[in-house]
């Protein structure tokens, strides 16, 4: 099978895909970004894109939730996985730390290892890359020894680099959850661990439309895990809301619910029924991330 995911080679994506797929990977292609990702699978230059969705500490990937908002109704979730991510320091050989004067990583590693930055390197200037591994990459091409990069053990050795500082994450029991999409068809069977995604949009004017969407499925006794708005740009002060639950749409009464709700709201896509994995076995393990 032929994977899409954000790229370049050395990130967490990368250790995601592995994770997911297995033996089954034929081919794993890196992307400079989430939507290059997403648009070889709409493309059907992969059969498969892996995409971060949310870390625990910096919370959720906007690039993911606008493709998944824009694209509702062309592609669907098909697995999740959750993973410990752990971040290191790490420059040229023959940098010390006290020589670096540049901090180049992707902006939730900046959310995550910013209190131990200010406090080691406080005059050092940050700057953003598209992913950890990709500021790994841009520090090992270039002659400056006074930069550094965060991102993870694996990528320093992919990429040359020495590692100055290990570990230097707020919390070492981060994690970051990957979605792997598809384009849509029809759900895969349940499994004993899976949950359910949907898109809702709604143009009414009545009170409490999300919060009779909730009651639908409180009624049901169905958990919500996840929520989340997201503006809709010519229409200010409306939202699209992401709903996820912990079921599959093929048990429970969700269905049920789910026409429920429809009656309720203007628009709501599916967005998939997949298994949901957590990692916990590798949590603080060095992942080729």
């Amino acid at each position: 099978m032929r994977y899409s995911y954000l790229g370049p080679e050395g990130t967490f994506t990368e250790s995601a895909v592995r994770r997911l797929a297995g033996n089954s990977v034929r081919d794993a292609v890196p992307f400079p970004s989430v939507p290059a990702a997403v648009e070889a699978l709409l493309a059907g230059r992969s059969e498969r894109a892996v995409v971060p969705l949310e870390n625990s500490v910096s919370g959720v990937v906007p690039a993911t939730l606008g493709e998944l908002v824009t694209y509702a109704g062309r592609i669907r979730i098909d697995a999740q996985l959750s993973i410990g991510v752990s971040f290191d320091l790490m420059a040229a050989a023959g940098t010390e730390l006290s020589d670096v004067r540049r901090v180049v990583t992707h902006p939730h590693a900046h959310g995550q290892c910013g209190r131990w930055v200010r406090q080691h390197l406080p005059h050092a200037e940050l700057v953003t890359a598209a992913s950890t591994a990709e500021a790994a990459r841009a520090v090992a091409g270039r002659t400056a020894p006074r930069d550094a990069a965060i991102a993870s053990s694996a990528a320093a050795a992919h990429y040359g680099l020495t590692v100055l500082a290990s570990d230097i994450g707020a919390r070492q029991d981060a994690r970051t959850r990957f979605v792997s999409l598809r384009r849509s068809g029809p759900e895969g069977p349940p499994t004993d661990r899976d949950r359910t995604a949907f898109l809702i949009t709604s143009d009414r004017s009545d009170p409490g439309v999300l919060t009779g969407v909730l009651g639908e499925l409180s009624a049901r006794q169905v958990s919500v895990t996840w929520i989340q708005s997201w503006p809709r740009p010519a229409e200010h002060g409306r939202y699209h809301f992401l709903v996820e639950v912990d079921r599959h749409i093929a048990r429970g009464g969700l269905a049920e619910a789910v026409a429920a709700m429809r009656r309720g709201v203007d628009s709501l896509t599916l967005l998939g029924s997949y298994p949901y994995l957590d990692d916990h076995a590798l949590v603080g393990e060095r992942t080729a991330a």
